[in-house]
């Protein structure tokens, strides 16, 4: 996969990962400021989508043939300054060429949820909330 392609990818997983949210949520997040930091990194905020997508992919493509094969993209609690931060960590695994990841979806991301995203009103559980995310490509079996 080249740079550019990667590039797109990553910006590509960032509106998965908000609409992932969103339905979790059952609540916008459109008008909501993107945040980003790494947990095993220095604990530097790094903000707006652009810079977002540079730095995921400074940190995940070394190479079209090696790229790290599995990143946690959470999304923790949005804040009362509509600000939604998302935290990336990077399994230990060696990079590898783009594939199926541990999510069974293209890709080394893994998407999930932090503490207060989660709407009780939402029945996550049907299978009709399932059927759904399975046909956005949220989710593969």
């Amino acid at each position: 996969m080249t740079l550019e392609e990667f590039l797109q990818f990553v910006d590509k997983t960032i509106s998965e990962l908000i609409l992932y949210a969103e339905l979790y949520a059952d609540k916008s997040f459109a008008n909501y400021k993107l945040t980003f930091e790494w947990i095993a990194y220095h604990k530097e905020e790094i903000t707006g989508r652009e810079n977002i997508i540079y730095e995921i992919t400074d940190k995940v493509y070394k190479t079209p043939d090696k790229i790290f094969p599995c990143v946690d993209l959470i999304i923790n609690r949005p804040t009362k300054e509509e600000k939604l931060l998302i935290i990336g960590m990077i399994a230990g695994y060696q990079p590898r060429e783009f594939g199926r990841g541990w999510s069974n979806r293209p890709g080394p991301f893994i998407y999930g949820l932090g503490q207060g995203i989660k709407n009780r009103k939402v029945n996550a559980d049907s299978p009709e909330f399932k059927k759904k995310l399975v046909e956005l490509g949220l989710i593969h079996y």
